[in-house]
């Protein structure tokens, strides 16, 4: 045998023909190995006649160590099962005695284009050469079957080419990407929303002491105010139910000291000019949830409303509504700014014909 058919490598010996067909497709290429290439690796391996354990072993090696296409691969793998499993086929069954001289010549010239290594013994069972891709029962195939070509197996089942995998990956990635900033943005929010702490500031809410850092929808009870203006005419009224601004102590019901009198103020400026109709708004800053806030802002809008009442105000006068946070009139970010916010407001909402 010629040992230019051969190659060694770690101390095996692997058909190089058969090497020197897929490492110069390689070459002109990075794309997997396609079907012609794959049809001329037949085409060499059945040259011979006979499918020898050199070569067996020498097909795995390159299906373990280069790329197919899904068609090439599944090419080459029917191909030479039916062609193995039609070889082997006892000699004997083919064979008449008055052919048996011309056949033997016919076998030493093609043995002539390209020396074969091991022939096929006709002893051999056909599962021999069926089971020439299974790692686990060919004794002679140490390698298992590659991560690549698995993977391409499995694309081809499902119809999915290297490239729409490579794009399934890349929008999943970006699918990840997004849903972990979404997090971090509502994290960081609800973070800066839950660890506002109160500092000491110079208003009258610091005269209620220490407020609780729990919710509390208790009322507290306001004493008669006094009347600290008197309106003249009806622009005045009006200009100040819009200016007037009444502020609550943080997380509760509570008012400032100066409440009752700005509730007795605002009484008389209504039910001296009783064609007008006003909007009880109730506020919050940021602190807490929001929905607990929209409850609370409810709650104070209501309480300044039936406070009026108590002070006269006729109720066709008056509708109460609560905007929880979302009405800031200063920042958030500071004390001060989120007593600004903690508040009720008046809104003139339509003014009737004088009597």
């Amino acid at each position: 045998m010629a040992e230019s058919y051969y190659r060694t490598i770690n101390g095996k010996q692997y058909d190089n023909e058969l090497l020197e067909i897929v490492e110069k497709a390689t070459k002109r290429s990075k794309a997997p190995i396609g079907k012609n290439v794959a049809k001329t690796l037949f085409d060499a391996i059945k040259d011979g006649g006979d499918y020898t354990d050199v070569e067996k072993r020498t097909v795995k090696r390159i299906r373990d160590n280069f790329k197919f296409t899904p068609d090439a691969d599944e090419y080459l793998r029917t191909e030479i099962r039916k062609w193995a499993a039609k070889i082997s086929v006892p000699a004997a069954k083919k064979k008449t005695q008055s052919k048996s001289s011309n056949a033997k010549e016919s076998a030493s010239k093609t043995k002539t284009s390209r020396s074969k290594k091991t022939s096929i013994s006709v002893n051999e069972s056909e599962s021999s050469y069926l089971e020439m891709y299974d790692a686990r029962e060919e004794s002679n195939y140490e390698v298992e079957p590659t991560p690549e070509y698995n993977e391409l197996v499995a694309l081809n089942k499902f119809q999915i080419t290297p490239k729409q995998s490579q794009i399934g990956k890349y929008i999943l990635i970006g699918l990840i990407v997004l849903f972990l900033l979404i997090l971090l943005f509502f994290g960081v929010r609800s973070c800066n929303r839950n660890t506002q702490t109160g500092t000491s500031n110079q208003s009258s809410e610091t005269t209620q002491g220490q407020e609780s850092n729990s919710r509390s929808l208790e009322r507290v009870s306001l004493q008669t105010g006094k009347v600290s203006s008197q309106f003249d005419s009806r622009a005045k009224a009006i200009r100040y139910i819009n200016d007037l601004q009444i502020r609550f102590i943080k997380q509760s019901m509570a008012t400032e000291d100066s409440a009752a009198d700005k509730i007795a103020t605002l009484a008389e400026a209504l039910k001296s000019y009783p064609g007008i109709k006003i909007r009880v708004k109730g506020h919050t800053c940021f602190i807490g949830e929001m929905d607990e806030n929209k409850i609370l802002s409810d709650e104070r809008a209501k309480f300044i409303y039936d406070e009026l009442i108590k002070n006269g105000v006729n109720a066709n006068q008056l509708d109460y509504r609560g905007f929880g946070e979302t009405a800031e009139i200063d920042t958030n970010q500071t004390e001060v700014g989120r007593i600004k916010n903690r508040r009720v407001d008046f809104t003139v909402l339509s003014v009737l014909p004088k009597d």
